[in-house]
């Protein structure tokens, strides 16, 4: 597909969008939205946390956490990759949850300082408890939208990023 002339198009209007912080006329902007959106949500993961009396999650080790599969350690590589982060965020995060218990690294295959990274029984535990509260908040949203409102968000957002 050409991207001939699409620059332009792009970034027509944007100076005056930006400065309102909004979209248009009507309301805030997308990513205004977004970020109100991921906001809820890590509010209320925290809340709950606190509330079960669990150390809370920092979006980077949610990150982490959320990304390892329950039985298959992966390199920092591939969890940064899959995250979306630079492998040197996710060898942070992933340090400071080795330093709390919930994390094991094992050495890898192949290239001689390979690590594989996997959960701990504790790691598990907490991922489990925050991924049950996450399942909690989703239906809170979906009574407060409608399901088929909550899924049409769901499928739009899983559509746009699987490119």
């Amino acid at each position: 597909m050409s991207t001939e002339g699409r620059g332009e198009d792009r970034t027509e209007g944007r100076g005056e969008r930006r400065a309102e912080g909004r979209s248009d006329a009507d309301g805030p902007s997308l990513l205004a939205l977004l970020q109100r959106g991921v906001r809820w949500f890590s509010e209320e993961l925290v809340a709950e946390l606190n509330a079960a009396g669990v150390d809370p999650i920092t979006p980077a080790h949610a990150a982490v956490l959320a990304h390892l599969d329950r039985d298959t350690p992966l390199t920092i590589a591939e969890l940064a990759r899959r995250a979306g982060v630079a492998r040197q965020t996710m060898h942070r995060a992933v340090t400071q949850l080795l330093d709390e218990g919930l994390l094991f690294s094992t050495p890898g295959a192949g290239f001689p300082r390979t690590t594989l990274i996997g959960l701990t029984d504790a790691g598990r535990r907490r991922r489990d408890l925050a991924s049950g509260i996450l399942r909690d908040l989703e239906q809170t949203l979906a009574e407060q939208l409608g399901p088929e409102a909550a899924a049409a968000l769901r499928e739009g957002l899983t559509r746009a990023w699987s490119r």
